[in-house]
């Protein structure tokens, strides 16, 4: 006892004796020319974990930092980065007042945090897209992918106009870990909904890691990460509070939207609450109305943050999004007369975490993290005037973080931690069939538990003055999954009689099992600057994904195909190559990428066309290749023009044939410019080419292109409020054409129509 007492006191001298030892940055970050303020600009110390963001007012406050000589880096999106050399002395504040100057192109200068510390995109190595919360405002999206439709190498799928999700040079759903604010959404994957589950007002940025490049994850990142990041307030030197009201149309669906955020803040606490309610009728397309394509949401958000001693601090996040009769568009798994929709859906999130900064010399920064979610899948289907079915699952996801980020040298930072997340999925689905008064109760999932252990370490060089970046990242996974018997139909009630001994069905009922699997993943990042302007990137990898619960178990009878598991899958295996070139200037911004991806015992559902279902099976082996070119250039004064191209091929080796979901050729062709001092305009084409490279039981489609158009005004000043205003037109011609991966089931055989959208945001 008296060792421990020791022991702790002799910490609590160290913590002190360091506190005592540190410095605090704070002042404005604003325009050059304008000198208005710029709110949500990015500050962090360079190899720390040091960083700020600027609040309404362009005020930040960085406080626990080291004494040392450090390059302090200050970044806006639209603006030139900008780094500045301090020197932070025993208890001295530093007080700047930072200039930014705008440019019309991106210059690799946005804030990311997937790499589990924050850095700007052009000092990692990782293939990385990034869309801002400027960038959200700009496009009237109605779910996360949506948002993402015009990043290179990314690809919306739908499900239906509210059920979407992504697809990442050639994977999606299970291939992709989604997270909010670094916790799992893990949750059903036959139909879409994880990505649509958030609020796109309380977004403040969507970062998205493509291919599995990175060992931080752990199983499923074989396809890539997609990280939602919520709006958190910045600390404020002094007592600050500020809020937004902001309302929108969209003429395709007449869909409305409303949304307000308040926030506040001092030195040492934060808060913030956001509401957002949405509204929408069935989606007009060029050749009528799509049926069933209705929806209706709610979401609230709250976070507090508070700093009880300097740099230590605890946050706490709540987050309930909530949605009623969603409509799924009509398709091949379901019969021609039928209507299916999500009566309701629900995903309510707690999280809690404490983080340490500055513990020790070495150890920059301990954090420790826990999180609560829930997802409440219901869905209901009318196969015909005679039967409805019922579905109804919650999927409950509990996980705990702990992660530590030393600074072993001024050219050596390693990270390392552990994770645990386990999903409990509990559901069952009652069949009606009105005339016979007959109810067939079965399990389309036996009630079950996926469990995840991961151990992590990531390790990053800064050799040759700078000019070389090497990372050393590797991560071993413990999985377990379980499930109880199930026999389907569970049991069958006639005409009020109940019958707990019907005759199953051998191919859909699973017995008690329990399985462990054990894996690792690695990999190597190399970025290398050649010179200011030009640097080139490497990734290799090994990355491995355990099949999820549906794939092992599932019984998915959608009235017209159905989907069976396989308890026998073995784990996949991925090998990946990832090479890069990247040039930065104040006139052109270019990005290049090939990569390649192999695969050992990928899981596909694979179409059996002697008993009209799709089975769960390993292929043997598979591959991904293609290539990403995305470009900015400034040719004159504030004029930007960009384009972005992407192509995957992926092939069954082992078969020989193509591989199901695979996007063909796509990209985009802009130019945006500011008209006189009013506001900006953005014109772009989306375009996609032909695919007839597809699986057996897949659908062809043509290619296509499509005319945009969007405007914002600059922020109008009335006093102690701003407004600014966003318009455009999408789909001008109200061209007729089909997206690939959304028609791959038949769900939404046609996209949207012409849609004229209107926006008003008011702030201050």
């Amino acid at each position: 006892m008296k060792k421990l007492i020791t022991l702790f006191l002799v910490m609590m001298f160290s913590m002190i004796s360091l506190i005592a030892q540190t410095g605090t940055i704070k002042g404005t970050v604003s325009d050059k020319e304008t000198n208005q303020p710029l709110v949500g600009a990015n500050l962090f110390i360079s190899h720390t974990s040091y960083y700020g963001t600027t609040n309404k007012s362009g005020e930040f406050i960085i406080e626990g930092i080291p004494q040392g000589r450090y390059n302090l880096t200050i970044s806006f999106v639209g603006y030139q980065t900008l780094v500045k050399e301090i020197n932070v002395e025993q208890n001295e504040t530093i007080v700047l007042d930072a200039k930014l100057s705008s440019t019309p192109i991106h210059l690799g200068e946005v804030l990311v945090t997937s790499t589990k510390k924050g850095n700007i995109v052009r000092e990692i190595s990782l293939p990385i897209e990034v869309v801002t919360k400027s960038k959200l405002e700009e496009i009237p999206s109605t779910t996360i992918s949506d948002a993402l439709t015009n990043e290179p190498g990314v690809n919306l799928s739908r499900d239906g106009i509210w059920a979407t999700h992504v697809n990442i040079r050639g994977l999606s759903k299970q291939n992709v870990v989604t997270l909010i604010d670094g916790n799992r959404i893990e949750t059903a994957t036959n139909i879409a909904a994880g990505m649509s589950l958030i609020d796109l007002d309380d977004v403040e940025r969507i970062e998205v890691i493509k291919s599995g490049v990175s060992s931080l994850y752990g199983t499923g990142a074989t396809g890539g990460v997609v990280n939602i990041k919520s709006f958190t307030p910045a600390y404020s030197d002094a007592f600050n509070f500020s809020g937004s009201l902001n309302s929108s149309y969209n003429s395709v669906n007449e869909g409305s939207k409303g949304n307000i955020s308040l926030f506040a803040s001092q030195s040492n606490w934060f808060a913030k609450f956001s509401g957002t309610m949405r509204n929408a009728a069935n989606t007009q397309t060029p050749e009528g109305i799509l049926e069933n394509s209705q929806f209706k949401d709610n979401n609230v958000s709250a976070a507090v943050g508070y700093r009880p001693f300097v740099n230590h601090e605890v946050k706490i996040n709540y987050q309930r999004f909530s949605a009623k009769d969603v409509g799924i568009p009509g398709g091949d798994p379901f019969p021609v007369t039928a209507k299916a929709t999500y009566p309701t859906e629900l995903r309510e999130m707690y999280s809690a975490e404490y983080q340490i900064q500055n513990l020790f010399p070495s150890l920059m920064t301990l954090s420790m993290k826990y999180f609560h979610q829930l997802i409440e899948r219901r869905v209901e289907i009318i196969p015909n005037p005679n039967a409805i079915t019922n579905t109804g699952a919650d999927h409950i996801i509990d996980g705990f973080q702990f992660q530590t980020d030393w600074y072993l040298s001024n050219n050596n930072r390693l990270i390392a931690g552990v994770d645990y997340w386990q999903r409990e999925y509990d559901g069952s689905r009652t069949r009606h069939i009105i005339p016979q008064k007959r109810f067939i109760i079965d399990s389309p999932v036996p009630n079950s538990t996926y469990k995840s252990l991961g151990i992590f370490a990531q390790d990053e060089f800064i050799l040759f003055n700078n000019r070389l970046n090497l990372t050393l990242g590797g991560r071993y996974d413990f999985i377990n999954v379980s499930n109880e018997e199930t026999n389907n139909p569970n049991y069958i009630i006639v005409d009020g009689n109940r019958n707990d001994n019907p005759p199953i069905i051998p191919e859909a009922s699973y017995p008690k099992n329990e399985d462990d699997d054990k894996s690792w993943s690695a990999n190597i990042g190399l970025l290398y600057k050649t010179t200011k302007n030009i640097d080139f990137t490497l990734n290799l990898a090994r990355a491995f994904r355990s099949p999820t619960l549906e794939e092992r178990y599932q019984y998915i009878d959608l009235g017209g195909v159905i989907y069976l598991g396989n308890p026998n899958l073995e784990p996949e295996k991925s090998y990946s190559l990832d090479l890069g070139i990247r040039y930065w200037s104040d006139i052109a911004s270019i990005k290049g990428n090939v990569f390649y991806n192999t695969f050992t015992d990928l899981v596909a559902d694979q179409y059996d066309i002697n008993d009209s279902l799709y089975r769960t099976q390993n292929i043997g082996e598979a591959e991904l290749y293609g290539f990403e070119l995305s470009a900015e250039v400034n040719p004159y004064k504030k004029i930007a023009m960009y384009a972005n191209t992407s192509y995957v091929r992926g092939k069954d080796i082992g078969n020989s044939t193509d591989l199901a979901e695979i996007p063909p050729l796509n990209g985009v062709i802009g130019i945006k410019s500011p008209i006189s001092n009013l506001f900006n305009i953005d014109v772009n084409l989306r375009y996609s080419a032909e695919q007839n490279k597809v699986a057996l039981g897949e659908k062809t489609s043509a290619g296509y292109g499509v005319v945009n158009l969007y405007a914002n005004s600059f922020p109008i000043n009335i006093g102690i409020i701003d407004i600014q205003l966003f318009a455009g037109i999408e789909n001008i011609f109200d061209k007729a054409y089909r997206n690939h991966l959304s028609t791959f089931r038949g769900l939404v055989a046609l996209e949207p129509g012409r849609n004229i959208f209107a926006k008003i945001n008011v702030s201050w």
